[in-house]
């Protein structure tokens, strides 16, 4: 039996979805037969999504040469990176091979190659679609996870793709397609404050407020907003790494109340770092010291004398995306990874003859946007998006064609 590249991806996508959903509903610890099962999905995944990147590496001649530099650039580093996780632990090889945030997450880049092809999108959008019925049959087991306090972050993995799904727009897609995409949108919200994850909620009012500005008839005045926006990004972002982004709270702070709950993670990561590991990061399985959780800890069993059931003290991942780069690979993972994201969202957005590129373009940057606070990298939907995104919107002959012409090759 012969099997397609593409019908191969989309094994390995879907693959990927179900040791998701499956690590959510049964939450396995420690090295299992339930756990070695479950982790089969994502050995499937990595290796059937590599070897179609790997079969479309000529794909790389149709980015711009400085791009092409970059990426392998990035790959190289990240395999630096990975390398500086191995030991002789059999678990350390469990832990950067087996977990989304270390070694997998790494190598996500090379997505770029088989976003090169148009119509690839047709196979994402069919995962996204299987992944929303995943979380429809979730909703069965929901009553079993709700008397352990609040659900796992996880439960929101499958369901992010539904901002995408908005932001290329629904009417793309036939009625039982939008049937699905407006259940899968309340699911998504409950979800959400089951999960008591604010990010969800500031990732759908920057969303919804991009859709605005695309709305707007103008263009000129849309642009201008959409320049304004890539602009304060990147003053945004220069100052969080420079200024430091505990100032820029407090500035924040004295203009309108919040809660935050990231500042202690940038204080204590560069606290922790020295110079040279900025620069290179402490590898793949590289930890940091959080005094904060240290604290914590104690307060809830000396003080409260109740069960600590936080994170240790000594910390593999950090929850902020640009943090979790430069822990793992430093300011040398980070900058490349950076550079791809931004330039790649600005050609699709100011460069683009159709609609569908400059769509992909604000996705990107709301991906880099949101990685100030949340958001570290992984191999699960959002970031494979991401990444097959980032390829589409380098090649050229994707951003000239009209809109016609895209959506012939992207519809379902």
């Amino acid at each position: 039996m012969h099997i397609t590249e593409n019908k191969l991806l989309q094994y390995g996508l879907y693959s990927n979805a179900i040791y998701v959903f499956l690590m959510f509903l049964f939450r396995p610890n420690g090295i299992t037969p339930q756990k070695l099962i479950i982790s089969c999905f994502l050995a499937f995944s990595v290796l059937a999504v590599f070897f179609v990147c790997i079969r479309n590496r000529k794909q790389l001649h149709n980015i711009p040469v400085l791009h092409k530099r970059i990426f392998w650039f990035l790959i190289f580093w990240s395999s630096i990176t990975t390398i500086r996780g191995f030991t002789l632990n059999i678990q350390d090889w469990v832990t950067n091979f087996g977990n989304v945030y270390m070694a997998l997450a790494w190598f996500t880049p090379v997505l770029i190659l088989i976003g090169q092809k148009p119509e690839i999108w047709k196979v994402v959008f069919k995962t996204i679609f299987f992944m929303f019925q995943l979380m429809l049959v979730s909703l069965l087991f929901l009553p079993f996870h709700l008397g352990h306090g609040k659900l796992k972050t996880e439960w929101t993995w499958l369901l992010r793709p539904i901002n995408f799904i908005l932001l290329v727009g629904v009417k793309k897609f036939k009625a039982r397609f939008r049937f699905l995409i407006y259940i899968s949108l309340i699911v998504y919200i409950v979800i959400a404050v089951l999960t008591e994850q604010r990010i969800e909620f500031i990732y759908l009012f920057i969303l919804f407020g991009f859709i605005f500005i695309d709305k707007i008839k103008q263009i000129k005045i849309r642009r201008k907003f959409l320049k304004l926006i890539v602009f304060s990004f990147l003053l945004l972002l220069t100052l969080v790494f420079t200024y430091g982004y505990e100032n820029l709270t407090n500035i924040l702070l004295n203009l309108v109340e919040y809660k935050d709950t990231r500042v202690f993670l940038y204080n204590e990561l560069f606290e922790e770092l020295n110079s040279f590991e900025e620069i290179v990061g402490r590898g793949s399985l590289g930890t940091y010291y959080s005094y904060f959780m240290d604290n914590a800890k104690w307060y809830i069993e000396e003080i409260l004398n109740g069960v600590w059931f936080g994170d240790s003290s000594t910390r593999i991942t950090i929850e902020v995306g640009y943090l979790q780069m430069i822990l793992k690979g430093g300011f040398l993972l980070f900058i490349p990874t950076i550079f791809l994201m931004l330039h790649s969202s600005y050609l699709a957005i100011f460069k683009s003859n159709n609609k569908f590129i400059k769509r992909l373009g604000i996705y990107i940057l709301l991906i880099s946007i949101l990685s100030v606070i949340s958001f570290r990298p992984a191999f699960t939907p959002t970031f494979i998006i991401l990444w097959i995104a980032i390829g589409t919107t380098l090649n050229k002959t994707n951003r000239l064609m009209s809109n016609e012409e895209i959506n012939q090759l992207i519809k379902l």
